[in-house]
């Protein structure tokens, strides 16, 4: 049985978590989509207010029950959030998140080499 490639996925997150349940529905997509291999092939962008999700903080967030029972598999992963640079992030990240700031040409890149990309 010949062994199938992973489908690269690209995930951009620009709804804002203060005011749209989006940015939470967003990630838990993503998580759905990186099942398969424990994220080894998914890549998310947070620009906008969407690092809010990341936030040591997120009672503000909209659905943030949610959230709490998502990122921790984000965290067992190791899965990378990349942060745009027009991005506004905040005061306090979560504890053992990784977060890796991104220019405009790494995410010109992401595009380039996803098999699919979802933006929120």
């Amino acid at each position: 049985m010949a062994h199938t490639p992973s489908v690269k996925v690209l995930v951009v997150i620009y709804a804002d978590p203060l005011k749209s349940p989006r940015a939470v529905e967003a990630l838990r997509i993503a998580l759905g989509l990186g099942s398969h291999n424990e994220g080894n092939d998914l890549t998310i962008i947070l620009g906008g207010r969407a690092p809010h999700l990341l936030a040591n903080d997120t009672s503000h967030v909209v659905d943030s029950e949610i959230l709490e029972k998502h990122l921790p598999v984000f965290i067992e992963w190791g899965t990378a959030f990349r942060i745009a640079p027009d991005a506004e992030v905040p005061p306090q990240w979560l504890p053992n998140c990784t977060i890796k700031t991104t220019t405009i040409q790494e995410i010109a890149e992401a595009f380039q080499s996803a098999d699919r990309v979802l933006v929120f």
